[in-house]
């Protein structure tokens, strides 16, 4: 068994946080495991992507094109720019947030929210749509956002790691003083697929 996972967001959206506590959790489980990261601007606002492998025994760190079983996007645009990652019908959870692009070109109007996520689903109908920043803002906290989307990777059928795993890696990467609103926040990501 060998699973593959991309992460797509921004800088400042927690992205590496979420796949530092996803390996953690797997490596608790007994995986052996991979990581790598791409980033984009040095700056928030730049576009990352972290990749994660997950197997008995992994054999190389890569991701090819069109093999990745899951990609979790932190937002739309993002999630739509690493589709083509994603192998025919991998599952997507996105994060229904949209941040627009800073800068245009005179001709290009930016694609809506809707036409994104069309782009999407042409290349699966296993999409779970996770308000997570709605979500973030009743905890209180915006910051959660990733630990909302790590509840929604934790709930689907395909994933092997063990929810106490996931809580006891968030124990070790996460300051205590953030650790019950961010496990709080990880339940409801967990409930937002199960429905």
């Amino acid at each position: 068994m060998k699973l593959d996972f991309v992460f797509a967001g921004v800088g400042g959206q927690g992205i590496v946080v979420l796949s530092d506590i996803f390996c953690e959790a797997a490596i608790l489980d007994g995986f052996d495991v991979t990581k790598a990261e791409i980033h984009g601007m040095a700056q928030r606002g730049g576009s990352i992507t972290a990749f994660a492998q997950i197997s008995e025994k992994i054999e190389s760190p890569l991701i090819e094109t069109g093999k990745a079983d899951v990609i979790v996007g932190f937002e739309i645009l993002e999630t739509t720019r690493t589709i083509h990652m994603l192998k025919p019908n991998g599952t997507v959870i996105v994060n229904t947030k949209y941040i627009q692009p800073s800068s245009f070109t005179k001709n290009v109007k930016p694609k809506t929210p809707q036409a994104l996520l069309d782009i999407i689903k042409t290349f699966t109908t296993n999409v779970h749509e996770v308000n997570a920043s709605n979500i973030a803002n009743q905890l209180g906290n915006n910051l959660t956002v990733n630990t909302i989307l790590l509840g929604a990777l934790s709930a689907l059928p395909i994933m092997p790691i063990k929810r106490k795993s996931f809580e006891n890696a968030m124990a070790t990467k996460l300051k205590e003083k953030y650790l019950q609103i961010n496990l709080q926040a990880f339940d409801l990501g967990r409930q937002s697929v199960q429905k």
